[in-house]
C-alpha cells in the first residue's frame, strides 16, 4: 500500500477541516492577541519571540487580509508540514505503515490538529522547528562516523534550534535533549568542533530576545518568572489539573498508546534501533519533568508539554504497528485508531455549534458578570458588538453626543485584543490600553505606535461583563465628565449570554503616558 498518498490525503482532509473551521469562528483571545505582533514588528515581545508575528505578516500579505480565515493560515499551513514530518519520523524510524500511523495519531492530537495546526499561537511554527529538530538529530545520532554529513547537519539543527527558540522559548529542550543524549551515550561528540558552531548559530540566532530583554530591564524574563516557578507551597490542585489537561489537549487514546508503548519498551525494541528510542525519551521526558515539577507549586498551561507528547507519538505508533504485524493485519484505520481521530472530529463540531447556535449561556447567570466562566465567549459575539457600536458611535457624532476622532480605551489585554480587532480596526479608531505592563502587556509598545490623546478630546471605555472590572480612577480621573455606560447585549440563538458596556469619556484633562503604562 502506498501509505505516502494516503498520508498527503489525510493533510489535504484535514488542512480543508481546518479552514472551515478557520473561516466561521472568530478569534480566541490569545490568537486576536498575537495578531496585535503583526502590527509593528519587533525583535521580541513582552510575552514571547517574534516568529508568530512574521508567520500572521506573511500569510496576511503584509497585512494586506486580517480576516480570521488569513490570519490562522499560517497555522494550518504548519499543521500541514507538522503531520508530514510526523510520518517521516515514523517512517524512519520504523516502516512506512509506523509513519502513517504516526500522521494520523499526531492529527488526532488536539495539541497538535488544534492548538497548533489551527489557532494561530506560538505552537504552530515552534513544532515545525520542533519536529525537523528532532529529525535532524535521529539522523545525526544514528551515523557510523562523524563525517561531512554529520556535520552539515549539525550546522542546521543550530539554525533550526534557532528558529525553534525564536517561536517559543521551550525549544531550549532540543538542545537539552541533545546535550542528555551526548552526556550519557555518545560523548565522543564532545571532540567535534562543529557541535559547538551549531551551539553558537543557535545563541546568535536568538540573541535578539536577549537585547531586546536588555533594553527593557529583561521585562519578559521578570514576567515569566513571576508565572513559574520551582519552589514554594505544594498546589496539588494545580498539578492534578497539569496532568488532567495533558490527558485531554493530547487526546486520551494517544496518551494511553504512549504509556503502553513505554511499558513494552522494557521487555523489547519498539523502533529500529536501541538509540532511536533513547533520542525520544532525552527530547521528551526532561520537559514533562520540567512542567510536572513547575505545577506543583504555581499554575502551569497544559499545551506547554505539547512538543513532549508530539515527540512520543512515533513510539505509540511503532508499539501499535507492532501489534498489528503480529496479527497479520495492516488496517488502514485499525479501531483504535478510529477512536482516537473521533475526538477532535467530536470537538471541532461540537465547538463550532455551540459557539453559533448554543441557546443557554454556560457562565456566571449574575447580570453585572453575565457570562463569566464561558469560554465559548471568548470566540463569539465580536462582530455583533463590532456593528453595534459602529451604529452607536455614528449616532453620537452626529448628535453631538461625542467629538469627532474618539479614542478607545481598555485596561487589560484582554479584551482590549478583541476590541481592537473587530470594533476599532472595521471604525478606524485608534485603540489605548491603560494600565501597568502586567495588565496591558504589549499594549505598552503598541501604544507607542498610535497619537497620543490630546487634551478636550473624547473617548469611549469598553468592558465586557464576562471579565467585568469598573472603570479604574486612574483612568475616569483624567476626563471631564463620565457619563453611566451604555449596555449592548450579546444573543446567541435569541438569548442574551453577554453584556457589552460602554462608557462615554468626555473632555480628556491630560495625565495618561503615550505608553499607556501606569505605576
Amino acid at each position: 500500500m502506498n501509505y505516502r498518498n494516503r498520508v498527503i490525503w489525510l493533510i489535504i482532509v484535514a488542512s480543508l477541516v481546518r479552514m472551515i473551521v478557520a473561516a466561521v469562528t472568530e478569534l480566541s483571545n490569545d490568537e486576536v492577541y498575537y495578531w496585535t505582533y503583526a502590527q509593528h514588528l519587533q525583535w521580541n515581545y513582552f510575552d514571547h519571540p517574534p516568529l508568530i508575528a512574521v508567520l500572521i505578516r506573511v500569510f496576511t500579505g503584509n497585512l494586506l487580509v486580517q480576516e480570521e480565515f488569513f490570519v490562522r493560515l499560517g497555522a494550518i499551513a504548519c499543521g500541514a508540514v507538522n503531520t508530514w514530518q510526523m510520518y517521516l519520523l515514523g517512517r524512519q524510524l520504523k516502516n512506512e505503515y509506523a509513519g502513517w500511523l504516526a500522521a494520523c495519531l499526531f492529527t488526532a492530537s488536539v495539541y497538535g490538529s488544534i492548538l497548533g495546526g489551527l489557532m494561530i499561537l506560538p505552537d504552530a511554527p515552534q513544532m515545525v522547528f520542533w519536529l525537523w529538530g528532532v529529525l535532524l538529530l535521529v539522523n545525526i545520532f544514528n551515523e557510523v562516523s562523524e563525517g561531512a554529513r554529520s556535520n552539515k547537519r549539525w550546522l542546521l539543527f543550530g539554525l533550526v534550534a534557532g528558529l525553534c527558540i525564536m517561536s517559543k522559548v521551550h525549544g531550549v529542550f532540543l538542545w537539552g535533549g541533545a546535550g542528555l543524549y551526548i552526556m550519557i551515550y555518545r560523548r565522543s561528540l564532545l571532540k567535534n568542533p562543529f557541535l559547538y558552531l551549531a551551539l553558537l548559530i543557535t545563541v546568535v540566532l536568538i540573541s535578539p530576545i536577549y537585547w531586546w530583554n536588555r533594553a527593557h530591564d529583561f521585562i519578559t524574563l521578570n514576567y515569566h518568572g513571576n508565572r513559574v516557578g520551582f519552589f514554594g507551597a505544594v498546589q496539588w490542585d494545580s498539578f492534578f489539573r497539569q496532568l488532567i489537561g495533558e490527558f485531554l489537549y493530547n487526546n486520551p487514546v494517544n496518551v494511553v498508546l504512549q504509556f503502553m508503548a513505554l511499558h513494552a519498551m522494557r521487555k523489547m525494541p519498539l523502533l529500529s534501533t536501541t538509540a532511536n528510542q533513547r533520542i525520544l525519551l532525552m527530547l521528551s521526558l526532561p520537559l514533562v519533568a520540567v512542567v510536572w515539577f513547575m505545577a506543583l507549586f504555581k499554575d502551569t498551561l497544559p499545551h506547554w508539554t505539547g512538543p513532549a507528547y508530539s515527540t512520543l507519538i512515533p513510539l505509540a505508533a511503532a508499539y501499535l504497528a507492532q501489534r498489528l504485524e503480529r496479527r497479520q493485519l495492516l488496517p488502514l484505520f485499525p479501531k483504535v485508531m478510529r477512536y482516537s481521530l473521533a475526538l477532535p472530529a467530536i470537538l471541532l463540531i461540537v465547538l463550532v455549534t455551540s459557539i453559533q447556535w448554543l441557546p443557554v449561556g454556560l457562565g456566571s447567570k449574575d447580570d453585572q458578570k453575565l457570562g463569566s466562566g464561558d469560554l465559548l465567549l471568548d470566540m463569539s459575539g465580536w462582530h455583533q458588538m463590532g456593528r453595534a457600536f459602529d451604529s452607536l458611535y455614528k449616532r453620537d457624532v452626529a448628535q453631538g453626543i461625542m467629538k469627532p476622532g474618539a479614542y478607545l480605551i481598555t485596561d487589560y489585554w484582554f479584551p482590549a485584543a478583541h476590541v481592537d480587532y473587530y470594533v476599532a480596526r472595521p471604525a478606524k479608531m485608534p485603540l489605548i490600553a491603560v494600565g501597568s505592563y502586567a495588565n496591558i502587556h504589549h499594549y505598552a509598545w503598541l501604544n507607542r505606535h498610535k497619537a497620543p490623546l490630546q487634551p478636550g478630546q473624547d473617548a469611549y471605555y469598553m468592558a465586557v461583563s464576562n471579565y467585568y472590572d469598573p472603570l479604574s480612577p486612574s483612568i475616569k480621573n483624567t476626563f471631564h465628565s463620565i457619563e453611566p455606560p451604555v449596555m449592548i447585549d450579546q444573543l446567541r440563538a435569541g438569548k442574551v449570554v453577554r453584556h457589552f458596556y460602554v462608557v462615554r469619556l468626555r473632555g480628556y484633562q491630560g495625565g495618561i503616558p503615550h505608553s499607556g503604562v501606569l505605576p
